[in-house]
């Protein structure tokens, strides 16, 4: 009897942190009606409809939680949301990657994600692994174990990046066919691997998605019969070697939001392919668990699975793009106005926090925890850990805390994705470098007329928008009105 084919669907599920650093409030969104934003709208199209997919059968109704046959990652800044305001939703996360571990020895369908969804090639070494430490971080706090892969924000990877995910004891991460060279017995086919990198004494998995299935169900006829999907899923997997794993990856967003029947469609899919003995659906721990690697990945530069030139869609006016009338121009200007923040803040923390802590980057790296658990317990340990007494003490290192993630959510790598700064994922890059400036002027000399200047030149292609300086200073001002 031959030896089954696997099959690995993975859903990226993130939102920007829409939140204001000020109050922790969304502001409404008007392009969310009827919802007050698209958190709200997202939420109940998606995160919930995921939760409780109905499909039927005939009569019969089968609901199903899809999160327990999903391979997944949920981002931070998300989930922290989700934790709050989709109780129902985070706890069907929870309890699919629970109920996948019993199932499946131990090995669970969640994956980590980095914290800020930041391009990790193009952060400095220190912020790279501050983000991976994060996102690690919280995922500890949230599924009750350590991951053993995560996902790279856009798939962003290059050997900087693979080095400093093997020093995190990270085992595999996800990448799309065209980010390297894969070799091996199933290099040729479009199996998954995984394929391992090595270098420098270290080594880290590489599972490889199919770029095209995964297209044809994110924009695509794929996700418009569940059926007719499984079928799909299982034809091409049984094409492949024996053993071999096929995987499919988008945005989870896809199941209910940019695929309003994307849910009940992935259930039935789900559904249909549980009655094969041909085919398993699985997750990446189990399936590296049990089947090892089939070959090897190397990398020569900088990639991405959104970018056809690597990663330059974060820095520069690469041509991507969505509306071929706009120009990008103003994204090499705005990156450097937000590594201005960034270095500053790091600079800010590198002359202070000395004096409060004697470890003072083994403090942070550990520090999410305090600003996601509110357990008096946990923030006691910490302290008590890292040796901080006095309450004024700990209370402006937790300032410092508070100054660096800010910086880090300067950088989250929506505000470059799109054709302009001026929209929703745009104004969150500022509203934090505004909240990271403010915060860092709070002990040191304030960097807020550079910053100025340097937003000035940055022009939207919108008319109402004007310059990032403008629409800087109005984000402040608004959001001082709503603390008063």
């Amino acid at each position: 009897m031959s030896e089954p084919r696997y099959v690995i669907i993975h859903g990226h599920f993130y939102q920007p942190p829409r939140e204001s650093p000020w109050t922790g409030l969304i502001s409404p969104e008007p392009g969310a009606a009827p919802f007050p934003n698209w958190n709200e709208r997202i939420l109940s199209e998606c995160y919930t409809a995921n939760a409780h997919a109905h499909t039927m059968e005939g009569t019969v109704v089968h609901v199903r939680n899809n999160y327990e046959s999903l391979n997944f990652d949920i981002g931070p800044t998300l989930a922290l949301w989700l934790q709050v305001h989709g109780k129902a939703a985070y706890r069907a996360m929870v309890r699919g990657d629970l109920l996948s571990r019993e199932r499946s020895g131990g090995h669970g369908n969640a994956i980590s994600q980095a914290y800020n969804h930041s391009i990790l090639p193009l952060l400095d070494a220190r912020s790279r692994s501050l983000q991976i430490a994060w996102g690690v971080e919280d995922f500890v706090y949230r599924f009750g174990r350590r991951p053993l892969g995560m996902w790279l924000p856009e798939c962003a990877v290059d050997a900087d990046t693979l080095v400093a995910v093997a020093d995190a004891d990270l085992r595999f991460i996800i990448l799309a066919p065209q980010q390297g060279h894969y070799s091996g017995e199933h290099a040729e086919s479009r199996a998954a691997g995984p394929f391992m990198w090595t270098g420098g004494g270290r080594s880290v998995a590489i599972f490889r998605f199919d770029r095209e299935m995964s297209a044809t169900i994110s924009f695509g006829e794929g996700l418009d019969d569940g059926a007719r999907l499984s079928e799909w899923i299982a034809a091409t997997a049984l094409a492949l070697p024996e053993g071999s794993a096929l995987m499919l990856a988008t945005d989870g967003e896809t199941f209910g939001h940019h695929k309003k029947t994307g849910a009940a469609e992935l259930a039935r899919a789900f559904l249909m392919l549980s009655r094969r003995d041909d085919v398993i659906v699985t997750n990446c721990e189990q399936y590296l668990a049990e089947h090892g690697s089939h070959g090897a990945f190397s990398i020569d530069s900088a990639s991405s699975w959104s970018c056809a030139h690597g990663v330059e869609r974060w820095r520069s006016d690469c041509g991507c793009r969505m509306d071929p009338s706009t120009g990008q121009g103003w994204r090499t200007p705005l990156r450097a106005a937000m590594d201005l923040v960034n270095d500053h803040v790091w600079a800010v923390y590198d002359r202070f926090a000395p004096e409060l802590v004697k470890d003072p980057q083994g403090a942070l790296s550990s520090a999410i925890r305090l600003m996601i658990d509110s357990n008096p317990a946990v923030h006691e340990e910490f302290f008590t850990r890292f040796k901080v007494t006095g309450e004024v003490t700990r209370e402006r290192l937790l300032r410092l805390f508070e100054m660096v993630r800010a910086g880090q959510a300067a950088l989250t790598s929506c505000a470059w994705f799109f054709d302009d700064f001026g929209g929703p994922e745009g104004r969150v890059a500022l509203r934090w470098a505004a909240r990271a400036v403010e915060l860092a002027a709070e002990l040191a000399p304030s960097i807020e007329n550079e910053l100025l200047q340097r937003l000035r030149q940055i022009h939207s292609n919108r008319h109402d928008v004007g310059d990032a300086a403008t629409l800087y200073l109005s984000l402040k001002t608004r959001e001082a009105r709503g603390r008063v």
